[in-house]
């Protein structure tokens, strides 16, 4: 589904790869964010992960102010950033994919009730985006699997950057962190 150029896309059909919004950038976007000239609005990073679907790789607090001010269709251009396109990214985007689909979040209409204010988007979408990335990078597929049977009713989701710590969440987001873990593997 790749595509060159910019083009006009609807909002509500964009992918999403993050869970969480910050309150200060919405705050800062709103302040310069004019909805009747689009012209000042730059296209939004899309890219599709193997789903079929354009998602944001990037740009999703000025999609929310988007949203929230009725626009209905955005500029977006196909992201083939390294940081994308490469492995690692690949796989960090997957996990981020997987975690809106846990919970539950479709659209950018969704991240209305999860925005946070700084000290929280820090805690909950970047000390998580940390772990997530200790984990796919310390460990492979099939350790991870392994990992994931120590508590089979809980997602792993992270880990610390030493392996010591296992970070696992119930269906509702509720966090169980397995602690003193050795790498058994």
């Amino acid at each position: 589904m790749e595509f060159k150029g910019v083009k006009n896309y609807p909002l509500l059909d964009l992918g999403l790869s993050q869970i969480y919004l910050n309150a200060d950038k919405i705050g800062a976007i709103e302040k310069w964010f004019v909805p009747t000239d689009m012209s000042i609005f730059e296209p939004l990073p899309v890219h599709d992960f193997g789903n079929g679907k354009y998602t944001l790789t990037d740009g999703h607090s000025r999609a929310y102010v988007a949203y929230k001010n009725g626009i209905t269709h955005i500029p977006i251009v196909y992201d083939l950033d390294d940081i994308v396109v490469g492995k690692m990214g690949q796989m960090l985007y997957r996990a981020d994919i997987e975690w809106c689909e846990r919970f539950h979040i479709e659209n950018i209409s969704h991240l209305e009730k999860r925005i946070l204010t700084n000290e929280q988007y820090q805690k909950l979408w970047i000390e998580r985006c940390d772990k997530s990335y200790y984990l796919l990078t310390q460990t492979t597929e099939k350790e991870r699997e392994q990992l994931q049977s120590i508590e089979p009713e809980y997602f792993l989701y992270g880990a610390s950057e030493e392996l010591t710590e296992l970070y696992f969440e119930n269906r509702e987001g509720k966090i169980y962190e397995k602690t003193n873990y050795k790498k058994r593997i």
